[in-house]
């Protein structure tokens, strides 16, 4: 059973759609991704032997060897162009993921669906898509064990960017403001303060750094009224 975050990201993965997990740890996704539909291909990556070795024993352990392909490479480097229909990326930066996806275009215009959950780096992310004919079509915002994470289904097309505070919130979540919005928005501008404290301390020259989290603070306070 998936923890509400990695369920977020199987939920937004088409039933039909060959897909590969990449930076996959212990299977887990990619078994869950398997047992919705066992007639289409699934793909478990990771960089290093232990993690792919976690997803040899993980899977043997549920009676799917042979029937997952576990492969060791670097991010999309394991697959073929066409390959699979769709990506999934969670749990690492935002910034990571980016150039995860960047390194290996020839399989990402391939690609009809990303998935993507970054740990941080959420603007870095959703600008990277756009300026790179991708667009957001649907985002979850899930709470797993006190954490907020935030799921990303993006899909290939020209779309216009969103403005500044879709960018940092999600465009379709400042749209519907699911549940945990608000606490989101209090977070985000919470960590801002925290970081502004900081500077404001330290002596430094910092002023302009400081007038640009209270601006972007000031951006996002109008979704808390």
């Amino acid at each position: 059973m998936l923890d509400p975050r990695l369920q977020a990201v199987a939920d937004f993965v088409p039933s039909s759609a060959n897909v590969a997990d990449i930076g996959t740890d212990h299977a887990y996704l990619a078994i869950a991704l398997f047992q919705a539909n066992n007639r289409r291909k699934i793909i478990a990556a990771d960089l290093n032997s232990g993690p792919c070795e976690a997803a040899r024993r993980a899977v043997r352990l549920v009676g799917f060897h042979g029937l997952i392909d576990i492969r060791q490479g670097d991010g999309l480097s394991v697959l073929r162009p066409g390959e699979v229909d769709a990506v999934c990326i969670a749990g690492m930066g935002g910034k990571l993921e980016a150039d995860i996806i960047a390194a290996q275009p020839q399989v990402v215009s391939k690609l009809k669906y990303m998935v993507l959950q970054p740990q941080n780096g959420q603007e870095y992310l959703r600008q990277w898509l756009y300026a790179h004919a991708w667009h957001i079509e649907e985002e979850r915002l899930v709470k797993a064990d006190g954490r907020l994470y935030q799921v990303i289904k993006a899909q290939p097309g020209f779309m216009p960017v969103p403005q500044e505070a879709e960018l940092i919130l999600g465009p379709c979540l400042v749209k519907e403001q699911p549940e945990y919005f608000h606490e989101y928005v209090s977070n985000t501008i919470s960590g801002w303060e925290k970081i502004a404290d900081e500077l404001a301390r330290a002596g430094e020259r910092v002023a302009d750094k400081i007038n640009e989290l209270n601006r972007r603070i000031k951006l996002l306070e109008e979704y808390l009224q």
